[in-house]
C-alpha cells in the first residue's frame, strides 16, 4: 500500500498529539511494509497514492485544501480528527486566564465572584467570535460548523482516538457514517517504561519531588489554574513544555507561584521520561484533550496522574487517576494532594501503567488504522 499522510503545514511549529501520531503510525506502517510519505503541507500532491491519511481537522482552512487536492486527485482520504468541542474549550480556558489575570492584579477577593461563576459554569466569556457559555452554545465557535460538516461528510473514513471522540463528533458536528474505527493514542515503553529520575535530576538540580506538568504552556493546558490551586501549599512545580506561542501566559504562571515554579522550554524524550521519574505527581488539568499524551507516557514511569473531568482523557484514565474540575482550585488542589500521598506504590498508578502496557500502544494503534485503510479501498473496489 503507498500511504501519504499529511498534517497541516503549521504543524512543525506547534508540536502536540497530531504530530507525535504521524510520526509513530508512519513508523510502524513502513514497518510492516508498506510505502509511506508523510507531510505537513496544506495543499498536499496526492497523485500516484493508494489512500491518504489527514490528521487534525481543527485548523479549518488547512483541513478544506487538503480534502479538495485529494478529491481532485481521487485518492481516498481517512482523517483522524482529533476532535474536541471547541467552544466550550475556549469558554473554559480563555475565562480561566480572564479571571486569573484579574486575581493576580487585583487581588483574591476582587476575583472571588468571577472564580465562583467559573466554577458554576456560570461566567459568560467574551471572543472574538461572540459570547461564549459553558456549554458552548451560541455564535462563539472559532470554525464553521456547517462547512466542517460538510468536509467530513466527504471523507471516506474517521480515525477518532477514543468513543468519546465519536461521540462528539456527533454531536458538534453530526456526523452520521458508519466507516470507522477507534484508534486509541499509544506510547512507546522503550522511551517512557521504567525511567531513571537521575539524569534529570543531575541536569537541573531539583534533587526533591515536586508536581510535573509536561506539554505546551498556554491556556488550554491551564498551568495557570494548577498554579493558583497550589498557591497556599509549599508544593513544587515544574512545567516542561514550550512557551513561545504564549510568553504572556507563563508569565502569568510566574506571577501566581512565583519562586517554587520552574519552566523548562524543551527536553529532549530521554530526560523527559527522566523527568516523568523523578516527579511525584504528573498533571493535566486541561481544557482540551482528547488523550492526554503526557500522561500515558508519565504512567510508565509509574507516576501518580491527576487529570480533568472535562475532555476525552477519562476513557483511557478511567478509575487509574484522580480526576479534578479544570474550573475549580479546591478541585484541582485536593487532586494533587491526595495523589502526592498516595504515592507510587497505589494501586492506581500501579494499574495505570499495567493498562497502558496492554492497550495503549502504536502497535494496536496502527492495528486499527491498517483495518480501516483496507475496508476504505475494499469500499472503492466493490
Amino acid at each position: 500500500m503507498r500511504v501519504l499522510l499529511v498534517n497541516h503545514e503549521t504543524a512543525g511549529d506547534w508540536g502536540g498529539g497530531d504530530g507525535v501520531q504521524m510520526r509513530e503510525t508512519g513508523k510502524r506502517l513502513h514497518q510492516r511494509g508498506h510505502e509511506v510519505v508523510a507531510v505537513n503541507a496544506d495543499r498536499p500532491d496526492a497523485r500516484g497514492f493508494d489512500i491518504v491519511h489527514v490528521f487534525n481537522c481543527r485548523i479549518e482552512a488547512s483541513f478544506q485544501q487538503q480534502i479538495t487536492c485529494c478529491k481532485d486527485a481521487g485518492v481516498p482520504v481517512v482523517v483522524s480528527p482529533i476532535w474536541i468541542s471547541l467552544a466550550r474549550a475556549l469558554w473554559g480556558s480563555r475565562g480561566t486566564v480572564a479571571v486569573l489575570r484579574q486575581a493576580v492584579s487585583e487581588g483574591e477577593q476582587k476575583a472571588a465572584g468571577l472564580l465562583k461563576q467559573l466554577k458554576e459554569r456560570e461566567l459568560e466569556v467574551q471572543l472574538p467570535q461572540g459570547i461564549a457559555n459553558a456549554e458552548g452554545r451560541g455564535d462563539c465557535w472559532p470554525i464553521q460548523r456547517q462547512a466542517m460538516r460538510r468536509l467530513l461528510k466527504q471523507v471516506d473514513g474517521l480515525l477518532p482516538n477514543s468513543w468519546l471522540e465519536l461521540q462528539s463528533l456527533r454531536n458538534d458536528l453530526q456526523w452520521d457514517g458508519d466507516c470507522f474505527e477507534i484508534a486509541h493514542y499509544g506510547v512507546d515503553p522503550k522511551l517512557f517504561l521504567d525511567a531513571d529520575p537521575e539524569p534529570f535530576r543531575q541536569q537541573t538540580g531539583i534533587q526533591g519531588p515536586f508536581v510535573l506538568q509536561a506539554g505546551r504552556i498556554e491556556p488550554s493546558k491551564n498551568q495557570a489554574m494548577l498554579c493558583w490551586a497550589l498557591k497556599d501549599t509549599s508544593l513544587p512545580i515544574v512545567l516542561i513544555g514550550g512557551r513561545q506561542h504564549w510568553p504572556s501566559y507563563a508569565d502569568l504562571c510566574k506571577a501566581i507561584s512565583g519562586d517554587r515554579l520552574t519552566i523548562i522550554d524543551h527536553l529532549p524524550q530521554d530526560l523527559l521520561a527522566s523527568a516523568y521519574a523523578a516527579a511525584a505527581v504528573h498533571t493535566l488539568p486541561s481544557w482540551m484533550e482528547t488523550c492526554g499524551l503526557v500522561s500515558l507516557e508519565a504512567a510508565l514511569c509509574g507516576t501518580p496522574l491527576v487529570g480533568s473531568l472535562f475532555g476525552h482523557e477519562l476513557e483511557y484514565l478511567e478509575g487509574d487517576a484522580w480526576t479534578c474540575d479544570p474550573g475549580d482550585p479546591d478541585s484541582v488542589r485536593k487532586a494533587v494532594e491526595d495523589a502526592w500521598a498516595a504515592g507510587r506504590q497505589d494501586s492506581r498508578p500501579v494499574a495505570m501503567k499495567r493498562k497502558v502496557l496492554e492497550r495503549f500502544n502504536w502497535e494496536q494503534t496502527v492495528d486499527s488504522t491498517e483495518r480501516l485503510y483496507r475496508r476504505v479501498l475494499n469500499d472503492r473496489k466493490s
